[in-house]
């Protein structure tokens, strides 16, 4: 057993996996449901400030990417406070925030305390929230308790939206702003203060980290005794060597040099020099800039083909419908799939190139009611998916490295994805040539996808290449000192 074991999950007792999901699914809608819920308050902001656009815009968007963008900051917070302090303080601090946006009478003034405050708040809540949730969940389930937590998210999302319907009108954006901290408050508040490992977890954690020193042990009294060999061969008696052995009892002091390095510990700008995590990071980024306009130009670019305001609602309707059918698929039949959540996001990059490339050329009203269904299922996964795909291909670092390094993708890829989508419709008041770049966007990122799969499956048969070979050094007969090696 290696040191390395320590913070995986299947380590762990699987403690009511599913109620952590519940709880997870409960902090995490509190938490994040505002930010979807801005697009009804944006234009009372925008009437009451005397804004720009482009300035009530900014402050939506700055809360959504801030969401993402700030988990190099929550791993950081996680190291000094703890995850179940840091799920309980960004939680409370998020409804704060909300709270106190409300009352901003400027542009600056809510960009810093809905934009930048709640966001980053949000951000913490959504990371420390993950790494509890994937300690308590099986590797292999995982993505089924990620797209458990994001339906929950999307039924949230929901309500919320209903609720913002029916109290934005009558109350005004202020008061509502400030139901919405209560909201928060009753969904994430208390389901944070109940997420926390069990006593027995900790009991085992620590079994766990007694073990691993004793099999260190084990293996530098095995390496002492190989130099001790060499070093007298020849020179020395076997009872000479016998002694130095038997009396060499600082095991304890010189255990640390031949220890993998604990991958919970590692410095996170240490990830940013491999590159695997830039291939990784790319793999997740490109699509995510290309659904960024599934998010946030999908209802212009209708509108663009001239359909009836029921056409749009007919399409955005079945995109809603499916997004949350996407999501509960995961929850349900991911890992009853023969193959990975890697492969799994492989075959849905392809599938996209083709949807996407059908959508720019070929709007006809049929084929965009089949692919807004598909444009639903893969907006539902696109988020769920890239987590534990990145936990697997990341190796050498922890699970919150994983997470901290999705999140900064995804993050981005919000950030940035409207730019080129804007930029071309700007100048050829189309979209067909934007979603052409989209479908590329998905291609790239599969063909890392599989290339990281190639490269990882070569240093795999190099490795068991290197083992087969010291087995075979091994089995060599090597002279008898007169005690056992083993």
């Amino acid at each position: 057993m290696g040191i390395n074991q320590c913070c995986r999950p299947d380590t762990m007792e699987n403690a009511h996996p599913w109620t952590t999901a519940l709880l997870a699914s409960s902090i995490i809608g509190g938490a994040i449901s505002p930010i979807a819920a801005f697009t009804w308050i944006y234009s009372d902001i925008l009437r009451e400030t005397n804004g720009t656009t482009v300035q009530t815009g900014l402050v939506g968007s700055t809360a959504l990417s801030a969401c993402y963008l700030a988990s190099p900051v929550a791993l950081l917070v996680e190291g000094v406070l703890g995850l179940h302090m840091t799920v309980i303080l960004s939680s409370t601090l998020a409804m704060v925030s909300i709270f106190v946006s409300s009352f901003m009478t400027s542009f600056w003034g809510l960009l810093l305390t809905f934009g930048v405050a709640y966001g980053t708040m949000a951000c913490l809540a959504l990371h420390s929230t993950f790494c509890v949730l994937f300690r308590y969940v099986d590797r292999s389930k995982r993505s089924n308790a990620s797209g458990f937590v994001y339906a929950g998210v999307s039924v949230s999302n929901l309500v919320l939206s209903l609720l913002y319907e029916r109290l934005v009108g009558s109350l005004g954006w202020r008061l509502t702003l400030r139901f919405t901290a209560l909201y928060t408050l009753v969904l994430s508040v208390p389901s944070s203060l109940l997420m926390r490992p069990r006593k027995a977890d900790k009991v085992r954690m620590r079994h766990v980290s007694r073990q691993v020193d004793v099999n260190a042990a084990i293996t530098i009294k095995k390496r002492d005794r190989k130099e001790e060999e060499e070093d007298v061969k020849g020179e020395c008696s076997v009872q000479t060597v016998s002694e130095k052995v038997e009396g060499d009892n600082d095991v304890e002091n010189r255990m640390a040099p031949y220890l993998p390095e604990d991958p919970r510990k590692k410095p996170l700008l240490r990830m940013f020099t491999s590159l695997t995590a830039w291939m990784i990071f790319f793999a997740v980024f490109l699509p995510g800039m290309a659904w960024t306009a599934y998010w946030t130009n999908i209802v212009s670019y209708f509108e663009s083909l001239s359909l009836s305001e029921a056409a749009i609602l007919v399409n955005v309707t079945i995109l809603t419908g499916f997004e949350l059918l996407g999501r509960l698929s995961l929850a349900i039949f991911i890992d009853k799939l023969p193959f990975r959540e890697v492969n799994v996001l492989v075959m849905m990059n392809i599938t996209f190139v083709i949807v996407t490339s059908l959508f720019a050329l070929w709007p006809t009203e049929i084929v965009l009611l089949i692919c807004s269904a598909f444009i639903g299922v893969g907006r539902g996964c696109a988020i769920v998916l890239p987590y534990n795909a990145t936990a697997e291909l990341l190796k050498g670092y922890s699970v919150d490295h994983a997470v901290t390094l999705t999140m900064l993708a995804i993050g981005a890829g919000f950030a940035v994805g409207v730019i080129p989508t804007g930029a071309v419709y700007d100048a050829t008041d189309s979209y067909s040539l934007a979603f052409i770049i989209n479908a590329l966007f998905f291609l790239v990122g599969a063909m890392l996808l599989v290339l990281l799969k190639v490269l990882r499956r070569c240093r795999k048969n190099r490795r068991r290449r290197r083992l087969n070979t010291k087995s075979a050094d091994a089995a060599e007969p090597s002279a008898n000192l007169g005690y056992d090696v083993d």
